[in-house]
């Protein structure tokens, strides 16, 4: 299809249609569920959703922004999401290791679960006042070359999954019988945004 076949299908102009293709990061929404109908694909197509590609291979943005998150704008973002990396220490040689994982928030805490055995339970179990462990959510926003992180910094303690929260089921499938509880001591977060 021509920039011309997509401007009238669109009802676009020919001239913004080529401004759209060289700079992205001016599409406005009703310009982009237009371009999206006249293609007759998904809007998150146009964003690049649809690529098995890992975020971040993107240009930054001409003038970005750094801010700093206050607390209660961390915790919203946690708990509009569901899947995090959690680190900690792992025997036999306490080497650090990172796993994804469902996650529930409660009462400004996380709460995950695992399989009986992991090593995510070895090392909850190992101290009785809870192990240190960080957590870290993001999202990562390649078409406006946007994103943010929130982490978590505390310990981990082993729970009874009686007391868990149905709603966290983890994604990897599995009996995964062990409540694992990140109380946090310091929670941080960042957004980069286009300013």
């Amino acid at each position: 299809m021509t920039r011309a076949e997509l401007a009238d299908r669109a009802g676009l102009k020919e001239l913004g249609i080529a401004y759209l293709e060289e700079e992205p990061l001016n599409v406005s929404t009703e310009t982009l569920l237009r371009l999206a109908y006249a293609l007759d694909v998904p809007d998150a197509t146009l964003l690049g959703s649809d690529a098995d590609v890992p975020p971040g291979f993107e240009r930054a943005a001409r003038h970005p922004s750094l801010d700093v998150l206050a607390e209660p704008e961390c915790w919203r973002l946690l708990d509009d999401h569901g899947v995090g990396r959690i680190a900690f220490l792992a025997e036999p040689d306490d080497s650090p290791h990172v796993l994804p994982l469902n996650y529930a928030v409660r009462d400004h805490a996380l709460v995950m679960r695992t399989r009986h055995g992991s090593l995510l339970e070895t090392a909850a179990g190992r101290c009785s006042e809870g192990c240190p462990a960080s957590f870290e959510v993001d999202h990562i926003d390649d078409a406006q070359r946007e994103g943010w992180s929130v982490l978590l910094r505390g310990s981990v303690r082993l729970g009874d999954v009686a007391d868990e929260p149905a709603e966290v089921e983890p994604w990897a499938g599995g009996l995964r019988v062990r409540q694992i509880r990140l109380m946090p001591r310091i929670v941080t977060g960042r957004r980069i945004y286009v300013g």
